[in-house]
C-alpha cells in the first residue's frame, strides 16, 4: 500500500518518474540508479520444529517456516 497519493494522481506521477529516469539516462551520468545488492552469504539452516532445511542469510536469527508455518529460532547446519 502507498504511503500517500501524489496530489497529480497516481498514473501522472509514475508517468512522471518514468519520463525523467529517461532523460537521466540520456544525460550518461557517472552513477546508475538500482536495487542495492543483497549482502552476505546464503548459508543452510534448519527449522528446530520440523527439520526443515532452507536457505537464508548468514545473520538470520529467527524465521517462519514454510513447511510447519511456526516462528522457531534456526540453527546453522553443520557442515560435513
Amino acid at each position: 500500500m502507498r504511503r500517500y497519493l501524489p496530489e497529480i494522481g497516481e498514473r501522472k506521477f509514475r508517468e512522471k518518474i518514468h519520463r525523467e529516469s529517461k532523460l537521466a539516462d540520456q544525460k550518461n551520468l557517472p552513477f546508475t540508479f538500482s536495487k542495492p545488492r543483497c549482502s552476505g552469504k546464503q548459508v543452510l539452516f534448519e527449522c528446530n520444529e520440523c527439520r526443515h532445511i532452507f536457505f537464508a542469510s548468514k545473520n538470520t536469527v529467527m524465521i517462519i517456516c514454510s513447511k510447519c508455518k511456526k516462528l522457531s529460532k534456526v540453527g546453522k547446519m553443520d557442515d560435513e
